[in-house]
């Protein structure tokens, strides 16, 4: 039990003793909801409910199949949040020219160690990738993983590889679906 003294206006203004039977609860303050969480590869603080992460748009969360759209491989370029998306059963062209790669030439057009023609990336129908270096050759070359493409030589690339476009340029590859058991084209 507690003894409270409360003011008493109505009679002579003297302190009067007040007896409270009930403990007071804990005053306890709900813990925030949290702000997100850090990436597991680049330590980006990661809002919650984000899908991925804007620094280096790795997927966050569950394990995800795909790039987030079914069937669409994803080249993810370090820095700048730069990604192309590759639907299945189609190519696209890696190069500064504007006219052989529209789509990377976009972003890679003052990438000085990059050739305009560079390479190619094919994605197929059956969910396998293939890349390619341009048969007359890369000025700075292109390596899958650290391994050094010969010209007009193709590699078939796996979740997680890492491709380098010259010495300055590089990409990770997500979204490729389950192996399948014979080689692609």
């Amino acid at each position: 039990m507690t003894e409270v003294h409360d003011w008493d206006d109505e009679d002579d203004g003297e302190w009067v003793p007040v007896v409270d039977t009930a403990p007071s609860p804990p005053r306890t303050r709900p813990s925030p909801p949290p702000i997100g969480f850090r990436c597991d590869r680049c330590s980006t603080v990661v809002p919650t409910g984000m899908a991925e992460c804007p620094r280096c748009l790795s997927p966050v969360g569950p394990p995800r199949r795909g790039a987030g759209r079914p069937g669409v491989l994803r080249l993810v370029f370090r820095g700048g949040g730069r990604h192309l998306d590759v639907p299945r059963g189609s190519e696209i062209r890696l190069g500064r020219d504007d006219g052989w790669a529209p789509e990377a030439s976009e972003f890679l057009a003052a990438e000085d160690t990059v050739s305009g023609r560079h390479a190619t990336v094919l994605h197929t129908s059956d969910g396998a990738a293939w890349l390619t270096e341009v048969p007359q050759g890369a000025t700075n070359g292109t390596r899958v993983n650290d391994r050094v493409l010969a010209p007009g030589s193709r590699v078939r690339l796996s979740n997680g590889d890492r491709v380098e476009l010259g010495p300055e340029v590089d990409f990770e590859v997500r979204g490729i679906g389950e192996e399948p058991e014979e080689a692609a084209p």
